[in-house]
């Protein structure tokens, strides 16, 4: 994986983009649908099909997905893959607490049992590792890529309660 990036993250940007939405790739399907659209039905062919409030907040968590993959990807640039997938495991924590906070979502045993078991199951993946940091890798720089991945894990936790809680605001799910 580390093969992938560039040293200094400078092809990282792409890899967010193409993981949110395929960007650049599923913008000509949509350019040509819209003046299609526009040649048959007019000129008063509207940009966006969907209420306002509704786009404004897709827009907003398409966005923030995409700052979470652009950090995940710039942590796993640092990072070997084992130490990333237990910091990204920490996202359970993360949803149920913003689950919690946003959309009053309760604690139940199914739950907490849940989350305590895939978090115990990534322990157990991270057991018996020799040596963490990558060759050649700054302490600065692993520390960072520790930070940027948990700050993914964060931002990937809250994504999921503020869709649910946008559809109960939108009354749209």
């Amino acid at each position: 994986m580390r093969l992938y990036f560039v040293k200094g993250g400078k092809r990282i940007w792409l890899s967010g983009w193409l993981q949110t939405v395929g960007f650049p790739i599923i913008a000509s399907p949509l350019l040509i649908s819209y003046f299609h659209d526009r040649k048959t039905e007019g000129p008063n062919t509207k940009l966006v099909l969907m209420k306002y409030p509704l786009f404004i907040a897709a827009a907003v968590i398409g966005l923030l997905t995409s700052i979470g993959n652009y950090l995940y990807a710039y942590g796993m640039a640092r990072l070997p893959v084992s130490t990333s997938s237990i910091i990204i495991a920490s996202q359970l924590a993360f949803t149920a607490v913003f689950a919690f906070l946003l959309v009053k979502q309760k604690f139940v045993a199914y739950s907490v049992n849940a989350i305590v078991l895939l978090a115990v199951g990534a322990r157990v993946l991270a057991m018996h590792i020799s040596s963490d940091r990558p060759k050649g890798e700054s302490t600065k720089m692993y520390v960072l890529g520790f930070l940027m991945t948990l700050a993914a894990a964060a931002l990937y936790g809250l994504i999921l309660p503020v869709v649910e809680l946008m559809y109960l605001k939108t009354k749209q799910g």
